[in-house]
């Protein structure tokens, strides 16, 4: 799912595609490249853009597939045991040969997934008969990679999926289903309180809930899991350690899943990227510091900084830690995790056991819509995006539309870590321009 492949998308010749009639009148959003561009591009300058959206390890983490099943439900046998009667348990053996023996019972849960959320984002309406004209002759009409950019129209498809994304990016932290037009993110998967079809607590279903409560890396009072109580003994790392191994314990309870292999990367500790230095900084004085763990000065020794040298880098560039000797990667993700300037969540997830996928995020392929009304509609990146355009006369604009949802088949392999308390030098930014953290502070529109 990777923002960069949707900039490089031609658009279908307008001409191929019949269009929508509405009322509309031309916007005054400046255009990139037509009689109101908003650079002067009739000099030697490059065009560089200053949007912080690229390409996202996180949405590529995932994995993405395209699907035409609207209700997804697993039935899972959650305990077997012998039969219980009256609430004790029966024996398993019997003294004479001619006697019936005890029987077996067991329980279930399940979990039901039900259609897609619906992301749809509209762009300026154009004037076309003046898409073919420039601000000048020399003005370059060319992308990055070197291929021509065609008309402005192209370019508000693109800047259209650039907000779709960015409305993608949010709701897989915070969605929530209730609403009509989302699908549930991880604040909503990730929980406790699971229950069966009939309404029955589904205890081994839930996931690991820690409560932080504004605690710093060293811990201290009312910090809870999953609503009980931890002591104020243990820091940071000794709790996340103790999640480690109960998920680790689960899956060797897994007769589906102890026979996989695990490797760095199924596993993610996914947290805001202003906070990681605060995490390894303290995972380093866990190791090898001397003395009081989380003391600052204890990291000025030769030993010490070496160990946190050799943590940077991994899979994501942003760091690792190792925990039981298994490596975990810091997957940094801005979106929907910073509380405050010194206040963060962060998730431990497990996104697949060998081959064996419990995370990954599926779309409705828009494919089908567009063979069914051909010239209607235009899909792009696989299915993924549906394009159309309503026109009034000459006035035309572009709308798109994406029906994704998060689907997590083992929520109890997964953990939420809410509000960790970390103070930085310069505070966290975040690239969400819906975000208190976003670089920019005041907006004024780029209007002709």
């Amino acid at each position: 799912m990777n923002t960069r492949t949707h900039r490089q998308r031609a658009r279908t010749p307008a001409s191929t595609i019949q269009r929508d009639v509405a009322d509309l009148s031309t916007s005054a959003l400046a255009t990139i490249y037509g009689c109101c561009g908003i650079f002067d591009l009739c000099g030697d300058r490059d065009l560089m853009s200053l949007s912080f959206e690229s390409s996202n390890p996180f949405l590529d983490w995932l994995g993405w597939e395209r699907t035409d099943v609207c209700r997804i439900r697993k039935n899972f046998i959650a305990w077997v045991r012998d039969q219980h009667n009256g609430g004790v348990a029966t024996a398993g053996y019997v003294g004479n040969p001619c006697a019936d023996p005890n029987g077996v019972e067991y329980g279930t849960c399940d979990f039901t997934l039900e259609d897609f959320a619906r992301l749809r984002r509209q762009g300026p309406v154009r004037d076309i008969t003046k898409l073919s004209l420039r601000l000048c002759e020399t003005q370059p009409r060319y992308r990055l990679d070197g291929t021509p950019i065609t008309d402005d129209l192209e370019y508000d498809m693109r800047i259209t999926t650039e907000v779709i994304m960015q409305d993608l990016k949010r709701m897989l932290i915070n969605g929530n289903k209730t609403t009509a037009g989302q699908f549930d993110g991880l604040q909503r998967l990730v929980k406790t309180g699971y229950a069966n079809a009939d309404g029955v607590d589904c205890q081994l279903m839930d996931s690991i809930v820690v409560n932080w409560n504004s605690n710093d890396m060293d811990g201290g009072a009312g910090i809870t899991w999953n609503g009980t109580a931890v002591a104020a003994t243990f820091n940071f790392i000794d709790v996340l350690l103790a999640v480690y191994r109960r998920i680790r314990a689960r899956i060797e309870m897994s007769p589906a899943l102890s026979a996989q292999a695990m490797q760095p990367g199924d596993m993610v500790l996914v947290m805001p990227s202003a906070f990681i230095d605060c995490l390894l900084n303290a995972f380093t004085c866990w190791r090898v510091c001397p003395g009081v763990a989380f003391n600052e000065s204890n990291l000025d020794s030769e030993r010490a900084r070496n160990y946190r040298d050799s943590l940077n880098g991994g899979m994501f560039g942003a760091g690792r830690i190792y925990l039981h000797g298994f490596e975990v990667p810091i997957l940094p993700y801005d979106w929907g995790l910073i509380n405050s300037a010194t206040n963060f969540d962060a998730y431990l997830l497990t996104g697949q056991i060998g081959n064996v996928k419990l995370i990954n995020g599926q779309y409705n392929d828009m494919a089908f819509a567009a063979t069914k009304r051909a010239g209607r509609y235009n899909v792009t990146d696989g299915g993924r995006l549906l394009q159309y355009y309503q026109s009034d006369h000459t006035c035309e604009k572009i709308i798109e539309e994406m029906q994704p949802r998060l689907l997590m088949w083992a929520p109890w392999a997964q953990s939420r870590f809410q509000s960790i308390s970390c103070a930085t030098p310069l505070g966290p930014i975040s690239p969400d321009p819906d975000s208190a953290f976003f670089s920019e502070t005041s907006f004024s529109l780029a209007n002709c």
